[in-house]
């Protein structure tokens, strides 16, 4: 028995693994990566690609080879170690007997294992099984297929999901954990929370800028209780897969009601290659006329339509997200997906979906500067080592969401995120000095107090700030390179010797002298100090500086001069 697999499953599990060994190695100066977790372009798993079938109950059992009692699966030619499903079965129906393999590219199979159920209710379960070998391809055999109504079932590598570090709030609990409560505006457009459907809780990578949006279907049935359904899905991604969280950010049920997925400031996983600052929204459903093994309907209806536009508006509303063809489009339309999703009656869909969208109303996240306490950074702010120096920051909300403590930030730019030179005691975390003090509405100001601290090695240190709304986006204005402290570290002189009247020999300064030069005909001393030239950016902020501090070093110079010519008047 024999198999003909593709001898590229293999190149690219080589390829995978030289990917992560030379992932370390960048451009020099270049800037960083963000950490996230990408799915190479071609696994691209989010419409059941290589990896992955989906088919119905009746499809099955025409299709599937007879095996004594069981009824055996195609081989599934895709590099495996793991065999995994969800399936719905027939109210009633009896519990199948599950069985998966692993195929070598030889054709030589693995011993049969039995799956084990992680999830069930309601008829959906999710199995998995572990092959116990680096297989090029899966294959599964059941009994008691009657009772079955749809099964999707993948051969996989599961990926190596690693809990996202988190960041400790004033509260001492974690800033964008997926514990957190649903936004208040999605909520009030009738998002349902994860909390309300029962989801798992999980931990996944940060990425709370967002610039465009990707529409899905899931190659689902769509009827039956669609929380169970969105359970089943997230079950499905995290034991079978690997992933973190379901893949998407938001999901649309038949009813038209929207469904919270993985939490909105997290990376998602729902196109291959394309996840850095892509919403998933994905229809729960098959939307073509053909592969959908019958589920219907094979269009989504206007309730669903107007759900998924009423996301669309929303995100765009959050992120200042432009709504059209670039930045709100199929699964399909990105770049390096081979992939049908979102279905051909979704996909000619979608312009009559931002349609119904329209145009966002403004920014929901953006300030203006007001005032500080610390010096502008024109101006000298010499701080000892060690010592801290206590103030705030003032910015005027000109977004449409008010600012709340423990949610709103001050955080460290240029880069983001950066641990500072200057932090304090006072500090919640090296990069974030600060939460807003108190609930601001649109249109009023906030405070933002904290301590700088000098560093204990003398120079000049620079930090930018910028506001963030934790787990969610930075503000869009004022930008990261407007606001600024500028500490000067200096330390203790040493003290000049005495030494004692000047002597007979010493260079005085005469009262007046003819044809000769005073200190006053100099100009020596009338600007000696550390000054600093430059202008000023930013729309009224007066908190960046551009331009260098000017050196003492001609007035010293000047200072030499008038010596050598005392010295001359007096011989």
């Amino acid at each position: 028995m024999t198999f003909s697999f593709d001898r590229s499953h293999r190149l690219h599990r080589v390829l995978l693994t030289l990917a992560i060994a030379f992932g370390g190695c960048a451009e020099e100066g270049a800037p960083p990566s963000p950490i996230e977790t990408e799915l190479p372009p071609e696994a691209d798993h989010g419409d059941h690609g290589a990896d992955e079938v989906a088919l119905s109950g009746a499809t099955l059992r025409e299709t599937w080879a007879p095996d004594g009692a069981f009824l055996r699966s195609e081989v599934i030619e895709s590099p495996a170690t793991r065999v995994g499903l969800l399936m719905e079965l027939e109210e009633g129906a009896p519990m199948p007997a599950m069985e998966a393999r692993g195929i070598t590219m030889g054709g030589e199979p693995g011993p049969w294992l039995p799956l084990e159920i992680t999830w069930e209710e309601a008829g959906q379960l999710v199995a998995r099984v572990d092959l116990g070998m680096d297989a090029d391809g899966g294959q599964l055999r059941m009994t008691e297929t009657a009772g079955i109504r749809s099964l999707v079932w993948a051969a996989v590598i599961p990926e190596e999901s690693e809990p996202a570090p988190e960041t400790p709030t004033i509260e001492g609990g974690s800033v964008g954990s997926t514990q957190a409560a649903l936004r208040s505006d999605l909520a009030a457009v009738g998002v349902v929370s994860r909390s309300e459907w029962g989801a798992r809780s999980t931990s996944c990578s940060s990425n709370p800028d967002k610039y465009r949006m990707a529409i899905h279907h899931t190659v689902t049935p769509a009827d039956s209780d669609p929380a169970v359904r969105v359970r089943g899905i997230q079950n499905f991604h995290i034991d079978t897969r690997g992933w973190c969280d379901i893949g998407y950010h938001f999901l649309v049920s038949l009813d038209g009601r929207m469904w919270e997925g993985r939490p909105l400031g997290q990376l998602g996983t729902h196109v291959g290659g394309q996840n850095t600052g892509n919403v998933g929204i994905s229809y729960i459903g098959c939307f073509q006329n053909s592969g959908c093994n019958g589920w219907a309907p094979s269009t989504p209806p206007d309730a669903m339509l107007d759900a998924g536009a009423t996301l669309v508006r929303e995100i765009s509303r959050i992120y200042g997200i432009a709504i059209n063809s670039t930045n709100v489009k199929g699964h399909r339309d990105h770049s390096g997906a081979t992939t049908s999703c979102p279905g051909d009656n979704l996909h000619a869909l979608l312009p009559d979906i931002r349609s119904r969208a329209g145009t966002p109303s403004g920014p929901v996240w953006s300030a203006e500067y007001v005032d500080q306490s610390f010096p502008l950074a024109r101006d000298p702010f010499v701080i000892p080592p060690g010592e801290e120096v206590a103030g705030y920051i003032e910015l005027r909300n000109t977004g449409t969401d008010a600012w709340e403590p423990g949610e709103t930030f001050l955080g460290t730019t240029e880069p983001r995120d950066g641990d500072s030179p200057l932090v304090a005691s006072d500090w919640i975390d090296a990069n974030r000095p600060a939460t807003v003090s108190g609930t601001v509405a649109p249109g009023a100001t906030g405070r933002f107090e904290f301590s700088v601290r000098g560093p204990t090695t003398a120079g000049e240190y620079s930090q930018f700030f910028n506001l963030v709304q934790e787990g969610v986006a930075w503000f869009s204005a004022p930008g990261d390179d407007q606001l600024q402290v500028r500490v000067t570290v200096e330390m203790d002189a040493p003290e000049e010797p005495d030494m004692g009247p000047p002597t007979a020999g010493d260079a005085g300064v005469p009262p007046t002298g003819d044809g000769g030069t005073t200190a006053g005909d100099m100009a020596v001393g009338s600007d000696l100090g550390d000054r600093t030239t430059g202008t000023l950016e930013g729309k009224g902020c007066g908190c960046r500086v551009t331009g260098t501090r000017e050196s003492p070093a001609g007035a010293w110079l000047a200072l030499g001069l008038l010596a050598v010519l005392v010295r001359r008047r007096l011989h």
